[in-house]
């Protein structure tokens, strides 16, 4: 990935390199990994003596993933082949896939317990209150409202066709979960992980964003701004966990707005 973009995918990438070069796993999954294009086959190529295992649960992500040029060391499956093999794992990914489980503490717990010992978590989230998650929720209310078509169209017809970018997905996936910095590094606790290395990712991105970012040509400030504000200004956040006894603490719970948001999120994005 030669160029920064408003989600930061190539500080992500940064990241997710940094972490495997200090802990020299044999065998990286990742949970989650999409259509693989953003981070998984990049990884791979990268690291050619390591083993990479992409699961997702979407099958349309997964053939298109398939149908790219095959390596070595790079394989996909469902991710209920994960659970069907008792094998500890050197390294796992999940990137973005947190906020859109059901049950985040079972799945950091399950996580946990197919991780080695010595193993590593590479954890990546939105802020469930930051400006990406506020720009998903005004595009829901629109979308809601109908205005959305109405501007897609407007935008259609004034601007030229855009060349196709990569996608993370091609599932519908809508949020279901919005953390706060606080409720996050105590999930973190709960499940029985300790963090070694945080960084925030940008600062703004998301509906309407995206194009003011870009128009700016800010994507790379927009990055290295994020490093010097308060976690609470970002609009993602980057984890590296390892193991630990598992703390105590309150257990995360979805509040009335939280509700509210997935609600709007489901209704404007389709079910998870």
């Amino acid at each position: 990935m030669d160029t920064e973009d408003p989600y930061g995918n190539k500080k992500r990438l940064a990241f997710c390199i940094e972490a495997i070069e200090q802990s020299s796993p044999r065998t990286v999954i990742d949970v989650g990994c999409g259509t693989g294009d953003l981070l998984t086959r990049p990884l791979a190529e990268r690291f050619p003596a390591v083993r990479f295992f992409g699961l997702d649960s979407d099958e349309a992500s997964l053939q298109y993933a398939r149908s790219r040029p095959s390596l070595s060391n790079l394989s996909f499956a469902n991710a209920r082949q994960m659970t069907s093999d008792s094998a500890l794992i050197d390294m796992i990914i999940a990137s973005e896939v947190i906020e859109h489980v059901e049950l985040p503490e079972e799945f950091l717990s399950a996580l946990r317990a197919r991780l080695d010992p010595s193993g590593r978590l590479i954890l990546t989230l939105p802020n469930g209150y930051g400006p990406f998650e506020f720009a998903t929720l005004f595009e829901a209310m629109l979308r809601a409202s109908g205005l959305f078509r109405i501007l897609r169209a407007f935008k259609r017809a004034v601007s030229p066709p855009t060349t196709p970018q990569k996608q993370m997905t091609l599932a519908a996936s809508p949020h279901v979960n919005f953390f706060s910095f606080s409720s996050i590094r105590a999930l973190i606790a709960r499940s029985g992980f300790r963090i070694l290395t945080y960084r925030p990712r940008t600062v703004l991105c998301g509906f309407g964003f995206d194009q003011i970012v870009t128009w700016l040509r800010f994507n790379q400030c927009n990055a290295r701004i994020a490093d010097k504000l308060p976690a609470q200004f970002s609009s993602d956040w980057m984890f590296v966990l390892a193991p630990d006894a598992k703390g105590a603490g309150r257990a995360f719970t979805r509040g009335g707005v939280s509700r509210l948001r997935r609600l709007l999120n489901e209704r404007a994005f389709g079910p998870g």
